[in-house]
C-alpha cells in the first residue's frame, strides 16, 4: 500500500464521525505533515427558496423554485486562503497563484484560481484526508449562503445599514479606504445565521454546477469534466457593487477563466 493511501486510511478513522455532529459544530481534517485542513461547519439539511423572491433580480434568477436538501454537509467557514493552497502547493509541487503583491496574502482568500484548479484542490484534500471534499453546487451554495433567510442579503436588504458596522466587503458597502482597492483578511465582517464567513464579497466563489439561464435543475449538480458550459460563480467581488452580493446573483465563468476577484471555498460531504 502506498504510503499515501495508508495515511489517508489512518486520517479517515480519526476523522469527527458524522454522528458526533450537530448543525453549527465546526472541525478540521488533519493533513499529513502540516497543517489542518481548512475549518468547517456542519450545515443543516433543510429547504429553500433558489432564486429571486424579492422580485428584483436578473431574468436568470427566476423563477424561483422550491428545493430541498435532505442532508447536512460541512462547508468551509472561510473561502479558502493562500495559506491553505500553499499547503497544497508543497504536497503536489503545483505553483502558487498570483497575490497581486497585497501583503499578508497568507490569510487573504486565494484567487487567480479557475475551475479546474479549485477542482484539483478539492481532489488533493479528499486523497489525504480519506473523506469526500468538492465544490459545493449552485444550489448548496445559495442555502448556505441565505442561512434561513429570504432577503436580498442574507442580513437583509440594505447592503450597508447606515450607522453599522459594513457587512461584507465590496465597493459601496462602506468597508474601509485601507482595504477598498483589495482583498480583505478573511473573517473581518460578520458571519451568517450558519456560521460562514465572507458568502457575500471578497471574492466570487466557484460552484461546481454548469451555468444554465433558468434553473433546470443543473444547479443541483456538478458539471461533467468535459462539460463545455460555462460554470456559475457566487457571492460578489471585493470591486462588485453592492447589488452583485444579492444571496440570489449567479453569473456565469468559463472554467478556465482567473481572476483577481474570483476564488472558491470546499464542501464536505459527511457519511
Amino acid at each position: 500500500m502506498r504510503v499515501t493511501a495508508l495515511l489517508a486510511s489512518l486520517l479517515l478513522c480519526l476523522a469527527p464521525s458524522a454522528h458526533a455532529l450537530n448543525p453549527g459544530d465546526t472541525f478540521h481534517d488533519s493533513l499529513p505533515d502540516g497543517p489542518p485542513g481548512p475549518e468547517l461547519v456542519v450545515v443543516p439539511a433543510g429547504t429553500f427558496v433558489i432564486g429571486d423572491s424579492v422580485g428584483s433580480g436578473n431574468h436568470n434568477e427566476r423563477p424561483t423554485k422550491q428545493l430541498t436538501l435532505p442532508k447536512a454537509f460541512a462547508m468551509g467557514v472561510y473561502e479558502v486562503s493562500f495559506a491553505e493552497w500553499r499547503a497544497y502547493s508543497e504536497a503536489t509541487g503545483k505553483p502558487m497563484p498570483n497575490n497581486e503583491g497585497w501583503g499578508l496574502s497568507e490569510q487573504r482568500p486565494v484567487m487567480h484560481v479557475n475551475w479546474h484548479q479549485a477542482q484539483a484542490f478539492c481532489q488533493w484534500l479528499s486523497q489525504v484526508t480519506g473523506q469526500r471534499y468538492r465544490l459545493p453546487t449552485e444550489a448548496e451554495w445559495e442555502y448556505a449562503a441565505r442561512a434561513g433567510s429570504s432577503s436580498l442579503f442574507w442580513w437583509g436588504d440594505s447592503a450597508a445599514p447606515v450607522n453599522e458596522q459594513p457587512f461584507a466587503h465590496c465597493r459601496g458597502c462602506g468597508t474601509s479606504s485601507f482595504i477598498r482597492n483589495k482583498t480583505a483578511l478573511r473573517g473581518q465582517f460578520a458571519p451568517n445565521a450558519f456560521g460562514l464567513y465572507d458568502t457575500a464579497g471578497n471574492v466570487w466563489e466557484w460552484t461546481a454546477s454548469p451555468y444554465s439561464a433558468t434553473f433546470d435543475g443543473s444547479e443541483q449538480h456538478s458539471a461533467r469534466l468535459l462539460d463545455q458550459r460555462p460554470r456559475v460563480v457566487r457571492g460578489g467581488a471585493w470591486n462588485s457593487g453592492p447589488q452583485y452580493l444579492r444571496s440570489s446573483l449567479r453569473d456565469p465563468r468559463q472554467a478556465d477563466q482567473a481572476s483577481y476577484s474570483l476564488g472558491f471555498r470546499v464542501l464536505r460531504e459527511l457519511n
